[in-house]
């Protein structure tokens, strides 16, 4: 059996990573199950794959079982049990090195900025890609002139000063929402203001060019390949996001708007989940498929 441990079920985008990931792998034919804490599911996101107890999980793996983890601090755990081992990396922290320096130990990538941070350190890793959940998408939802949305998880108070600094733009959060909720704030907001500096993984961004949003991002480390400073969204140090806010709500902007919200809905369609399932299957299909259990 295949068992991805995760540590719980809350409103993180590495769980939703996880979940999307098992079911790409079950429409490949691959059985999959989820070990979470009291094997507790995520009610913010729909899935169709099945959860169990990790403690209860982690007690029965067998040398014929396979654990996925994400987090790399299961490492240890994971690797006291008999099972074989799969990292499903969801980032760069400096954590996951002793992971990769880890021979054993099969890794999968989602972007090319953590398959570059692999090969780096000697791995070759099986790149396995991210999707966005289709709710995500821009269906003709009018959008509101002067709404912005955001995650205030990181970056709270850039967030405070770009809103202070335009008192006319309406600023909604969309943390601890239902992935319903959250989609509906972004394919109504004209803007998305991105604030996590540095970010190894940022979902919600790219969530945002899905629902048609104008991103205005601060530097980013993953996701680099979707975050087009000038293509797909605009980039700026955190001081920098004021004013080219209020550059960018101006009428006059509205033509680079435009240009920017068009081109990152063309790049956020590459990320679809019916893409994902196909990418994935092709994965299982050839490098993966060794490293999963068939039983």
């Amino acid at each position: 059996m295949n068992v991805y441990f995760l540590p719980g079920a809350g409103i993180y985008g590495g769980i939703k990573v996880g979940f999307q990931f098992a079911d790409a792998l079950a429409a490949a034919g691959v059985k999959v199950v989820m070990a979470l804490p009291d094997g507790q599911a995520p009610q913010w996101f729909r899935s169709t794959a099945p959860v169990v107890d990790r403690a209860a999980a982690l007690a029965s793996l067998r040398p014929d079982d396979v654990a996925i983890f994400s987090l790399p601090q299961d490492h240890a755990e994971l690797k006291a049990t008999p099972a074989r081992l799969v990292f499903h990396c969801q980032g760069t922290a400096p954590e996951i090195d002793p992971v990769l320096a880890d021979p054993a130990v099969t890794v999968l990538t989602c972007w090319e900025q953590a398959a570059a941070h692999a090969r780096a350190r000697g791995r070759r890793p099986v790149d396995v890609g991210i999707a966005v959940s289709d709710c995500f998408f821009y269906d003709g939802t009018p959008k509101h002139r002067d709404e912005v949305s955001f995650m205030p998880r990181r970056g709270a108070s850039i967030a405070r000063d770009v809103a202070l600094s335009a008192p006319w733009l309406s600023f909604t959060p969309i943390d601890g929402l239902h992935e319903d909720e959250a989609a509906a704030i972004m394919k109504r907001s004209r803007f998305h203001l991105a604030t996590s500096v540095g970010e190894w993984f940022g979902l919600p961004a790219l969530e945002a060019m899905a629902a048609g949003c104008i991103v205005l991002s601060v530097p980013v480390l993953g996701g680099r390949e979707y975050l087009r400073d000038g293509v797909t969204c605009l980039t700026g140090e955190p001081g920098e996001l004021p004013d080219m806010m209020r550059r960018m709500a101006r009428p006059e902007a509205a033509r680079l708007g435009d240009r920017l919200r068009t081109a990152a809905m063309a790049v956020a369609c590459g990320y679809r989940q019916s893409r994902h399932r196909v990418s994935v299957g092709r994965a299982v299909a050839a490098d993966l498929r060794a490293a999963l259990s068939w039983n």
